[in-house]
């Protein structure tokens, strides 16, 4: 049961969304994060609780989808009961939002605002057609607002790459939702949303994405041109570019891991450029 529970929450996601946040707070603070003591491990707690329960809300709303592209997950493998899960993430919304309260206010108002909105997503993703990747990669960006609600900034040059990083990330995640409903065409089709897959089974649905992605990726060159990152992260943002690269030149299942590890790939190289040359 716990180790259902566990996949219910998709640590695959959650643990690098919220592994994010303290590099984005390092980058406003020019370094190292200085936030309140504490508050900062509070908020990574609230931001993976929030996230987890969203994706446990979201296999509860869509197990009949799930049932036909992904019958390994935990409710369509009847590993774990319909009511477990919606209770498991009831719990873990609510601890989300209580850890967040000892955060301060603007973290607070921030959080909850992306939970309602989270929640909202997985109610009605399946009727939100080809908005539905743009509203994730909108949520998914709101970790740059949530790293300056619990971080002052300083005037540095690693603050500037911070008016770069959500344009990269918004567009690169908007590119693989893109590839992720390209893929769960089956399951949309058979559950009752044929009209939005046979939208996105259509050729230039896919060619969208792919530029979309590519584009994305030579934006990470930026930071390094202007003078804002050294050569770490210029070696990082060449892994990232190559594995773009690679990632549109294949069909969506086998191209989706290629654009996560592009992401981690940055968002490391970020990190040890910092670590190695400062603010």
């Amino acid at each position: 049961m716990i180790r259902s529970l566990i996949r219910l929450t998709r640590p695959y996601y959650t643990v690098p969304l919220t592994a994010g946040l303290p590099v984005i707070a390092a980058y406003v603070a020019g370094g190292r994060p200085n936030a309140a003591e504490g508050s900062l491990l509070w908020a990574m707690a609230a931001l993976w609780s929030v996230l987890s329960a969203a994706y446990a809300l979201n296999d509860y709303c869509d197990i009949r989808f799930d049932a036909v592209n992904s019958p390994h997950r935990p409710l369509p493998d009847k590993e774990i009961a319909p009511g477990i899960a919606l209770a498991a993430s009831g719990g873990l919304f609510a601890a989300g939002l209580a850890l967040a309260s000892l955060c301060g206010l603007p973290f607070f108002l921030l959080l909850t605002l992306v939970a309602v909105g989270l929640a909202a997503y997985d109610v009605y993703s399946k009727r939100l057609g080809l908005l539905k990747p743009l509203a994730v990669a909108l949520l998914t960006t709101s970790l740059y607002p949530m790293a300056f609600a619990i971080q002052e900034p300083a005037d540095t040059p690693r603050l500037y790459v911070l008016a770069i990083h959500p344009v990269w990330l918004l567009m690169t995640t908007l590119g693989y939702e893109m590839l992720k409903d390209i893929r769960d065409v089956p399951g949309d089709r058979a559950a009752g949303s044929r009209r939005e897959a046979e939208r996105r089974a259509e050729p230039g649905f896919l060619l969208a994405a792919r530029a979309i992605l590519l584009a994305a990726s030579l934006l990470t060159l930026l930071p390094y041109a202007l003078g804002y990152c050294k050569e770490v992260y210029l070696l990082s943002a060449i892994g990232a570019i190559g594995l773009v690269a690679l990632a549109i030149q294949e069909q969506p299942l086998r191209a989706i891991p290629y654009v996560y590890a592009s992401v981690v790939v940055i968002t490391a190289g970020s990190l040890a450029d910092l670590w190695a040359y400062g603010p």
